[in-house]
């Protein structure tokens, strides 16, 4: 019988788990330190792009479907192919959202991101068209421009240190008018950031002022293992 390298094995085993150890650390780091600041967060994106999918993946390789579904869904209830429209994925990360896109019909799709590192990671992927790395927050990126856009999403791009919440306000100006805009995030930082505790009253003054019309306010249940999701579905006038 062949022997086993019982030392090896174990060397190897102890490792995996330090890996994970290291890695539950990060992303606690960024979800429950709501002191965190844009820069910090970046630098952690930076060092964490090679190996981010992979671990998002254990978590739940379909949590960003049900983004991807909610734009289908409603521009097919207008009647519309989303073969033929135009899509910005906001905070696109390494490309989950346009890969679920790509799934529901979606072909022109745009992606963009803070972290040149993941959207390096999102173009392996084969979804995007066109990658635009740039803050995103209450001005309109220089490099977009308003009415461009049939759909705009963004999924995860509201956590602490992330983007401001009044980037919704900049993704309805990127939109067409008629247009989409789907937001999808974490319930829990409605919670405990203060700047989205704010979410439902800043949501409804933008339908007063003629921003756009709430076509829907959802939460579901573990998108993230014990984490749920808030999700958004806005037309914009």
């Amino acid at each position: 019988m062949p022997q086993i390298d019982t030392q090896k094995n174990n060397s190897a085993e102890n490792e995996k788990i330090q890996n994970k150890e290291d890695r539950k650390k990060t992303w606690n780091a960024l979800v429950y330190n709501k002191g965190i600041k844009s820069d910090e967060v970046l630098d952690v994106y930076k060092t964490w792009a090679s190996s981010y999918q992979s671990d998002m993946d254990t978590v739940n390789p379909k949590k960003s479907e049900h983004v991807a579904q909610f734009a289908h869904d409603l521009v097919v209830a207008d009647r519309k192919n989303p073969a033929e429209l135009t899509v910005l994925d906001c905070a696109a990360g390494t490309g989950s959202v346009g890969v679920e896109l790509v799934k529901y019909g979606f072909k022109n799709i745009t992606a963009t991101d803070y972290c040149q590192e993941m959207l390096d990671k999102a173009k392996e992927r084969g979804c995007y068209k066109e990658f635009v790395c740039c803050k995103f927050g209450t001005a309109t990126p220089k490099v977009l421009y308003p009415r461009k856009f049939d759909v705009v999403v963004m999924h995860g791009g509201f956590a602490a240190g992330h983007i401001p919440l009044s980037s919704l306000h900049t993704m309805a100006r990127l939109c067409k008018k008629g247009g989409i805009v789907i937001n999808s995030m974490s319930l829990q930082y409605s919670h405990f950031v203060d700047e989205y505790m704010d979410i439902h009253p800043y949501v409804q003054e933008l339908a007063e002022t003629g921003v756009w019309k709430v076509e829907f306010t959802r939460v579901l249940d573990n998108c993230m293992a014990d984490r749920h999701a808030l999700v958004h579905g806005f037309r914009v006038l």
